[in-house]
């Protein structure tokens, strides 16, 4: 402080205005390097759910409205929770709750089944978060509960995406802190997409943003016509070089894209992928929890040298999720970077 106050301090004259960058002074100010621009950086503080009413059998009245085929049984939805968040906070992970009412509900439907998926509501790159907005009816506020709790704990936000523009934080997933890739769906569109991208290159040093089309359902949710919400649940890496994937849930462009910067790809059999076998939340490099019952993918993984740690998540599935959807990072290490050469002129 002695160091500042001489800088900025001239006795007898005005106040001159402070020539740091915002991410010089942004733990000065906001208490915390905020900022995770990562997928396998060491996980250091994170957003969980646990999940409410809004998972009671009795308020799901329309399953098919909520997209879910099987309606969860809420005391085992709450058991896995915290069986999650113990192995988090073994691993030294800062939990934070998000808080919301239970039931969870928004203007257009009298609960969100799908509250607990902290990953979509906000992203937070390098510096604060970007707050997402919901697409469907029935999630249509998980942004605000989000937010909220986001500046409880001192975290800045950065933007919130308006507009026409929709955006969910389970479409993006890093391979480095300068390369992150966005799936455009039926959560997120283009018009968020160029919001977010803007905001994460300005602001978080991105470097390119890869957007990746990702198939949809019309009317049939059953596996495999109903496509898929989110990047995430076809598409998660472990480590710069390694990621687990669902080939037909991504176009081909994508697979070559991660195939040029070096990435071994894990490809999950469509028994597993049903089972969101890519949906993993990585600890650390190489470190990563998934769910259980997918052994193939774990005999891999294990053999490219993961640390594979196995929960019983089957209840989130049922509601189309799994580790990944269920922490939104908060703080996390940068990790390694991707090699990539410079091309030459």
């Amino acid at each position: 402080m002695e160091d500042y106050l001489k800088r900025y301090h001239e006795p007898n004259k005005p106040a001159r205005p402070v020539s740091e960058s915002y991410h010089d002074e942004l733990e000065r100010l906001w208490g915390r390097k905020w900022g995770a621009q990562s997928e396998f950086g060491k996980l250091r503080a994170a957003l969980v759910h646990r999940p409410g009413l809004e998972l009671d059998a009795e308020s799901i009245d329309d399953p098919v409205w909520f997209g879910i085929l099987d309606k969860p049984d809420l005391k085992r939805v709450q058991e896995q929770n915290d069986n999650l968040v113990k192995v988090l906070k073994a691993e030294g992970v800062e939990v934070h709750y998000l808080n919301a009412p239970s039931p969870a509900h928004g203007p257009y439907s009298k609960v969100n089944p799908r509250i607990w998926g902290t990953r979509d509501s906000g992203v937070v790159i390098n510096g604060g978060a970007i707050i997402s907005r919901m697409s469907l009816p029935w999630r249509k506020k998980d942004e605000v509960f989000w937010a909220r709790r986001a500046v409880e704990i001192g975290c800045p936000i950065l933007y919130t995406v308006n507009g026409n523009g929709t955006f969910e934080g389970g479409n993006v997933v890093w391979l480095d802190p300068k390369h992150v890739c966005i799936g455009q769906s039926v959560r997120t569109n283009a018009d968020g997409i160029a919001q977010v991208s803007r905001i994460m290159k300005e602001v978080g040093g991105v470097e390119e943003v890869i957007v990746v089309p990702i198939p949809g359902y019309l009317e049939n949710l059953e596996w495999p016509a109903g496509g898929w919400a989110h990047l995430d649940c076809i598409f998660g890496m472990a480590d710069v070089d390694l990621g687990l994937i669902y080939p037909p849930g991504v176009p081909y462009f994508f697979i070559e894209k991660l195939m040029s910067y070096k990435v071994t790809l894990i490809e999950a059999p469509p028994e597993e992928a049903a089972k969101e076998a890519c949906n993993i939340l990585a600890l650390a490099p190489r470190k990563f929890i998934m769910n259980a019952g997918c052994p193939t993918v774990r005999r891999k993984a294990e053999k490219e040298g993961a640390d594979v740690i196995e929960i019983d998540l089957s209840e989130y599935v049922k509601s189309g999720g799994a580790p990944h959807c269920m922490t939104g990072p908060l703080i996390r290490d940068p990790g390694p970077l991707l090699d990539i050469q410079p091309v030459k002129k």
